[in-house]
């Protein structure tokens, strides 16, 4: 008895490994288990050589974040890997755990390719692979039939939110999560050269089981995206179409019904492939279609990721050197994009099979709403916008100054193997400073912050004094896209955005009115400009002419003494005289 009890004890621990039965579960509509799924990997690991299973950073949940490497060559240290020289190919699952095609494809992947070695495993001849089985274990780990309401998946799948309640989808700029600390680094030590996020979709209906985001080729380095949207992502459209799942861009409405048209994402730095592109990497997302069968869409992804790595087996040599090329570039790019915006003007007509939209009656309501009628598909061709406008283009600096004070933003950078230099003694330099003019304080949190938007600031020559230790970051680096979104305090994924620095929007000094003044009048009296717009501002607005408080404020505002680091970023600029 007791020899069975321990018997057990190993398996629910995962310190024994058995087989996976012959029948993948996927094909019983069921999914794995994070104890079955590491397990499963632990197994391959511990049965072929060209495999391993790390425990690769921490989550917030407590449990490791698990990276599993197929490697020909058995390199399976990731600093190592992102030095080989290799084509890494970087798959993450599960980062919707709710969304689990990709979780059962990428191990059933694993498997076929390290026991077909005469077909399958000759991509380890010159890619090495990477997969996270799970990238959020805690919301796996909260299984229940309960999740997703309006999805039909396997009767048990996991929660979309992480052990921090995060979605980690959200999560890859402002990195609030140990799940997303672990992978960025995980990332940029083994430097892929491309990257798949596997997702599932319920935005609308049609006949297609796998749909596509392809990164915002237009935010790419210029030979790269033309690489990209001319060669890669239409040859693996064509492969898809070889497979009994052919593929569609993702199904981005634009007007409520894909006969008036669909459009490219715009994928932030916030989501894994926005975030993933600003390093050179060929990033996609594959969106499965939920309300098809459940083994259907993991053979999709399958097929996908099969078609992914062929193609960057078949052309490792021409993708290495178009991406060696970019982080050449980039280092010494001068311009750079803030943000995009669709450009409706420009559409080409794609093939669609989807579903005629009626109308139906609710039962519990009573109340009429839209319904994809599934006795009236159709095929026809409906625009496709995937032409995006630059809105705000900003010149880099020669370098940018972080005081230590903001630890956050430097651990962010240093996790994203950004090169920074710390000030070796207590220096006076003459910076640019950013001062914040104008911004929307948002009203409800987003993903744990109250983002900032429709920021505007205006920049001033200082002389400001900086200390030992505080970070200087050129900007002759491959990273510097990163580097210009998250320091940029108008791009859309900031960190000031993300109130990384909102402690610089509150006033640390004040004035009394009561005792104010005396001081006021001698400020007037040096600056007879001060003066004159103050008189005028008088005489244009009756209720500041009435409120003193207001106007003693308006003098204090334009006074020496207003403190200088009220609503000025903590990022300061240094540009070389040329």
């Amino acid at each position: 008895m007791k020899q069975i009890t321990f018997f057990i004890f190993l398996l629910m621990t995962g310190t024994l490994s058995l087989p996976a039965s012959k029948k993948p579960l996927y094909e019983d509509n069921k999914t794995q288990s994070y104890e079955q799924l590491i397990s499963a990997y632990r197994h391959l690991a511990q049965e072929y050589p060209e495999a391993s299973l790390l425990e690769a950073g921490e989550t917030d949940i407590g449990k490791p974040l698990h990276l599993f490497i197929l490697s020909g060559d058995k390199i399976f240290d990731p600093v190592k890997i992102g030095q080989s020289g290799r084509p890494v190919v970087f798959i993450n699952n599960g980062i919707h755990p709710g969304e689990p095609a990709g979780i059962e494809a990428s191990l059933q992947l694993a498997k076929d390719i390290l026991t077909d070695k005469d077909h399958m495993g000759k991509y380890l001849d010159k890619v090495i692979i990477c997969i996270i089985p799970v990238y959020n274990v805690g919301g796996m780990l909260n299984r229940s039939h309960y999740h997703r309401a309006n999805q039909d998946t396997p009767p048990e799948s996991g929660f979309r939110g992480n052990g921090k309640h995060l979605d980690l989808n959200r999560d890859f700029v402002k990195a609030d999560s140990k799940n997303t600390r672990s992978l960025e680094k995980i990332f940029r030590e083994t430097n892929p050269l491309v990257f798949l996020d596997t997702h599932t979709t319920d935005g609308s209906d049609h006949q297609y089981t796998i749909t596509l985001i392809s990164t915002l080729c237009q935010n790419m380095e210029p030979a790269m995206g033309k690489y990209f949207h001319n060669t890669m992502v239409p040859a693996l459209f064509e492969t898809m179409k070889k497979t009994p799942y052919e593929m569609i861009p993702y199904v981005n409405l634009i007007h409520g019904s894909p006969d008036k048209g669909i459009s490219a994402y715009n994928d932030l730095p916030r989501y894994s492939t926005g975030y993933a592109s600003l390093f050179n990497t060929f990033a996609f997302m594959t969106e499965n279609h939920v309300y098809k069968l459940f083994r259907d869409r993991v053979k999709s992804v399958y097929f996908f990721m099969k078609g992914l790595i062929g193609f960057t087996h078949e052309h490792a040599s021409e993708m290495m050197t178009l991406k060696k090329n970019a982080d050449l570039s980039v280092a010494h790019q001068e311009k750079f994009v803030l943000s995009w915006e669709l450009d409706t003007t420009v559409r080409k007509m794609i093939p669609f099979r989807g579903y005629s939209l009626s109308k139906r009656t609710g039962e519990v309501t009573g109340l009429p709403y839209r319904w994809y009628d599934h006795t009236r598909p159709f095929v026809k061709k409906i625009p496709f916008y995937e032409n995006f406008n630059p809105v705000k283009t900003v010149e880099k600096p020669d370098y940018y100054i972080i005081p230590q004070a903001w630890e956050e933003a430097v651990e962010r950078l240093r996790i994203n193997g950004i090169r920074m230099v710390r000030l070796e003694r207590d220096t006076l330099i003459q910076v640019t400073s950013m001062y914040i003019t104008s911004v929307k304080y948002t009203q409800r949190p987003y993903n744990g912050h109250f983002q900032h938007r429709n920021i505007r600031y205006r920049e001033e020559k200082q002389m400001v004094k900086f200390y030992r230790g505080d970070y200087i970051i050129p900007t002759d680096q491959p990273g510097n896209r990163y580097i210009i979104q998250v320091l940029e305090p108008d791009a859309p994924d900031s960190y000031f955005s993300w109130n990384f620095f909102d402690p610089v929007l509150d006033r640390r000094e004040y004035f009394s009115p009561s005792t104010f003044e005396e001081k006021a009048l001698d400020v007037l009296e040096k600056n007879p400009d001060l003066k004159k717009r103050f008189e005028e501002k008088k005489k244009s607005d009756p209720a500041f002419a009435r409120n003193r408080y207001q106007q003693l404020g308006f003098i204090y505002n334009h006074s020496p003494w207003l403190e200088k680091s009220y609503m000025r970023v903590p990022v300061f600029k240094v540009t070389k005289e040329k």
